[in-house]
């Protein structure tokens, strides 16, 4: 059994576990919407083009609700979409949407003005919402809703693989970029930049304490309560659906010699470990 299949088998058991009904709770955090214009013919049978713009919203976890205004101009003419997504306590979905002809001037953050109408109602078996647009006359376009519920994974121990990604961008949430075009490949990895020295696996190590999650094509990392560092890389690090556990080490005072200076290991001995954190 390789690697890959073994972590696929995990993450299905751990999916299987957390199988069961979803709280109003979880469908308000998992809720996430998704907008595509279209131009179709007059009958709304035959889709012309698109999707001409695309936009997201997800659930705001200091709101009780997704909200969003949307405008998009075309040569034919302006869309400017106001929506509202509201679950209720009893799990149903509630939307409201309105149409504006128009929105003000303010360079800073522009309003809509002039009501074209407004449609509430309560969702039913989760399907997709269709509005015509009504200020565009000469050409029918429609903006499609689609709600999804986001998949989520409680973060599983994969001890047995490398922490392996090529492409990869360092960065931390004070605005710096620790290293560009980095490729790691070993079950402990890390860099050592202007910055400081990271070390990472999935696999708890001594010295090393669980900070993050590795998730698709990125890990963050929670140093502490205000520092984060991330890592994206040009390629997923997991399977698709596959969250893990990231045990890390941080060193801000061991640092290269410049901003240009970088020096990248990889290594599947603690051993080795133990003389990179003490040089």
């Amino acid at each position: 059994m390789n690697q890959i299949t073994t972590v696929l088998l995990l993450f299905l058991a751990s999916s299987v576990a957390l199988a069961g009904h979803l709280t109003a709770q979880e469908v308000r955090e998992r809720l996430e919407i998704r907008a595509d214009i279209y131009l179709t013919d007059t009958t709304g049978e035959k889709i012309l083009s698109g999707p001409e713009r695309t936009n997201y919203w997800k659930f705001n976890p200091d709101k009780s609700s997704i909200k969003g205004d949307w405008s998009s101009r075309f040569s034919a003419g302006f869309i400017g979409l106001s929506h509202n997504w509201e679950v209720l306590d009893d799990g149903s979905i509630r939307v409201s949407i309105e149409e504006f002809a128009g929105e003000s001037d303010k360079q800073s953050r522009p309003e809509f003005k002039d009501s074209l109408g407004k449609k509430e109602f309560k969702l039913k078996n989760f399907e997709p919402i269709v509005w015509e647009v009504k200020n565009i006359k000469n050409q029918k376009f429609i903006v499609r809703y689609i709600p999804t519920i986001k998949e989520i994974s409680s973060p599983i121990n994969i001890d047995s693989l490398p922490v392996a990604g090529t492409q990869i961008s360092i960065t931390d949430n004070n605005g710096y970029l620790w290293a560009d075009d980095v490729e790691l490949n070993g079950k402990f990895a890390g860099v050592t930049s202007h910055r400081g020295t990271l070390i990472i696996s999935y696999s708890p190590f001594t010295g090393g304490k669980e900070m993050g999650i590795a998730e698709g094509n990125l890990i963050n990392l929670k140093i502490d309560k205000k520092f984060e560092i991330n890592l994206r890389a040009g390629s997923a690090f997991l399977p698709a659906g596959v969250k893990a556990k990231v045990y890390a080490f941080y060193n801000p005072d061991k640092k290269s010699n410049g901003v240009n200076s970088l020096r990248s290991f990889d290594t599947g001995k603690q051993e080795r470990l133990k003389e990179i954190m003490q040089k």
